[in-house]
């Protein structure tokens, strides 16, 4: 369900969500955002209303620097860096508060020359390797923790490291995978507008064109980024044999997690 956010677009609470065995996930538990470093006082106020106990911020330290969220009184603050670093440009805070956000995002797709979607393809590779799995499991154990009251997890826009933790912590929560890609794909509901703002400047300044094809690309979702993952965890049997085998989970940790997301 979409959370109605002033300073971050892509926030929703999973709740609601049904399991193949026909139970759902609690509402105002698990809720997924972009990063919040620049939501209101009227945001905080709306995510004070879920009960919010804690956020994970699964940004690098350097993009943390440079867009620091926006600090509640009485929440926990835990960092748990899916990846080591990154290697495209950093936008600052600064940015997004003094340039059109059109302009920022078609500087960003700059950066890569036309490589966009290679970069994309390899960075989720990277979120399931062994590193970034672990960093995920990390991220299961805190949720696992929380026994009441709301957890945010986010990244930068909310859709890559964010829809990569999604997707796992749905395949935990035994959602059906078609499910599951319809949740990481409505990542586009809240970023179109802004990729078709970020297309009609690139043409009207004479982009390249192999550039401009990038921008839904490095900007919104797609099936083939999610695929990356469902293909990691289909070289195994099952998914209980994946979170086995490559995050150390078991039937014991997997039964009490659902029943404390599930009803």
């Amino acid at each position: 369900m979409k959370i109605d956010l002033e300073g971050c677009k892509n926030a929703r609470d999973l709740g609601g969500i049904l399991t193949n065995d026909r139970r759902k996930i609690k509402s105002r538990r698990i809720l997924r955002t972009g990063n919040l470093s620049l939501i209101t006082e009227r945001d905080v106020e709306a995510l004070r209303s879920y009960g919010l106990k804690k956020v994970i911020d699964m940004r690098t330290q350097a993009v943390i620097n440079v867009t620091p969220n926006v600090k509640m009184d009485g929440v926990e603050y835990i960092h748990v860096p899916i990846v080591r670093e990154l290697d495209s440009k950093v936008v600052s805070k600064n940015d997004y508060e003094s340039l059109p956000i059109d302009r920022v995002l078609l500087d960003f797709c700059i950066g890569f020359n036309g490589c966009g979607i290679e970069w994309m393809k390899k960075f989720y590779n990277d979120l399931v390797s062994p590193y970034g799995l672990g960093k995920y499991r990390m991220f299961f154990d805190i949720l696992k923790e929380n026994t009441e009251g709301s957890v945010i997890f986010h990244c930068t826009a909310g859709k890559d490291r964010t829809g990569v933790g999604a997707i796992l912590l749905l395949t935990l929560l035994d959602v059906p995978r078609d499910e599951i890609l319809k949740d990481y794909l409505r990542t586009n509901e809240s970023v179109s507008s802004d990729i078709e703002k970020t297309v009609a400047l690139a043409k009207k300044t004479g982009t390249d064109e192999k550039i401009i094809h990038d921008i839904p690309y490095l900007n919104g979702v797609d099936k083939m980024y999610a695929d990356i993952v469902f293909e990691r965890i289909d070289k195994y049997p099952s998914p209980e044999e994946f979170f086995l085998k490559e995050m150390n989970i078991d039937a014991e940790y997997i039964k009490e997690f659902r029943s404390n997301y599930l009803e």
